[in-house]
């Protein structure tokens, strides 16, 4: 990425918030007590050079971006620094230097190939409070988790809950089978089965259970687990047995970000089970 780039994506920043004049940008950053005058926005719109890193910062507050969403743009700026003070550093390493910013910006702690044994899922349990799984139906993982999960259960404190692919849903009942190389009355067999398993986790004086259906594909399963987010990637080619990439990040980082907002989509999405 170059200055001019980076002048490019502001740009978009900006033109997501509506558009405002310069002055509108100007004010609003005064508002929250920061620097930001007309001309250096208009300077930093031309990628002519890097702008100073506060007034970046200024200027994404100014457009709205939350700031959950200022740390990937701020490494990107320090990325960028860092070419300027060494401009042999990117024919010495073109992407190495890259490539650890962008694991550090994603927050990105694991990468495996084995969705169920890559992963230390007892260690992800240990004192866990808030637990978030979206899964077509996730009955293997559930049951050589249930011990685990139980422990959870017991916890007054803690929080459990799942998103299953709603089973009286024709087209998502009929795509998914297809796509676990199953019947749809199987699937839904295992779907219904999933679901009593996280119901029987209910108990008086133990941790909220809650259980959702949620209609239509799924591209990818979603844990999270309080600060961990997991993103394991489905497979398209019908063999249960393929080797499928599970992706693991930390908060604060991009993983874990689009994790939670997908999480938040599909929940919103869901009825109770």
């Amino acid at each position: 990425m170059t200055v001019e780039d980076l002048a490019g994506l502001l740009g978009q920043v900006r033109a997501c918030a509506g558009n405002p004049s310069l002055r509108e940008l100007e004010r609003a950053a005064q508002r929250s007590n920061r620097s930001l005058s007309r001309s250096s926005i208009a300077e930093m719109l031309t990628g002519r050079r890097l702008p100073r890193k506060e007034r970046m910062s200024a200027f994404l507050d100014a457009c709205g971006l939350p700031p959950s969403n200022h740390p990937q743009w701020l490494a990107v700026w320090d990325r960028l620094a860092a070419r300027a003070a060494d401009p042999k550093a990117d024919r010495r390493a073109p992407f190495g230097d890259d490539l650890i910013d962008d694991l550090r910006t994603a927050g990105l702690t694991r990468i495996g190939s084995t969705f169920m044994t890559n992963l230390n899922w007892s260690a992800l349990f240990a004192g866990v409070r808030e637990l978030d799984i979206y899964v077509a139906y996730g009955q293997t993982w559930a049951r050589m988790n249930g011990a685990d999960l139980d422990r959870v259960a017991a916890r007054s404190t803690s929080r459990i809950r799942s998103v299953l692919a709603d089973p009286e849903d024709p087209f998502t009942v009929e795509l998914l089978a297809g796509r676990f190389a199953t019947s749809p009355k199987e699937l839904r067999q295992r779907i219904h089965a999933t679901r009593a398993d996280y119901i029987a986790l209910r108990r008086e004086g133990g941790a909220t259970v809650d259980v959702r259906y949620r209609a239509g594909d799924r591209t990818c399963s979603l844990y999270r687990f309080d600060d961990i987010a997991i993103l394991g990637l489905y497979s398209h080619t019908g063999n249960r047995a393929a080797a499928v990439p599970v992706f693991v990040g930390r908060r604060p980082g991009a993983l874990y970000d689009f994790v939670t907002a997908e999480w938040d989509a599909v929940l919103a999405d869901s009825r109770h089970a």
